[in-house]
């Protein structure tokens, strides 16, 4: 695509890895997201929900930097995407039920349910 924006780049079917738990020699972990055919991209956070967060504006800035020096960057085989949609969703909280024990006098003892 010749002469697209950064924006039109963004529809791409980019190999997007991650986010994975990384930790370095020091045994300090954070998060990271990649994408394969940019391997000078990377976004890092302490969280995955950070790095999930910063991904897209990282990524579209990464983009900026090549169109605004006129240059298409590496891009993956495949069409570009009509529509993108990432949906992120929270973890499920533990619920927590009473079991009646029918050996026992009506005794109630809760159960996580993981």
């Amino acid at each position: 695509m010749s002469g697209a924006n950064a924006r039109e780049y963004l529809m791409y079917p980019w190999s997007i890895r991650g986010p994975f738990s990384v930790t370095d020699e020091h045994g300090n972990a954070h998060y990271e997201m990649r994408i394969a055919e940019l391997p000078d991209f990377l976004v890092a956070g302490l969280s995955e929900s950070e790095v999930l967060y910063e991904f897209k504006p990282a990524l579209l800035a990464f983009l900026q930097s090549y169109t605004s020096e006129g240059q298409a960057p590496p891009l993956p085989n495949g069409a570009p995407a009509s529509f993108v949609a990432l949906t992120i969703r929270p973890p499920l909280p533990k619920l927590v039920l009473p079991v009646s024990d029918t050996t026992a006098s009506s005794a109630r003892d809760p159960v996580a349910l993981v």
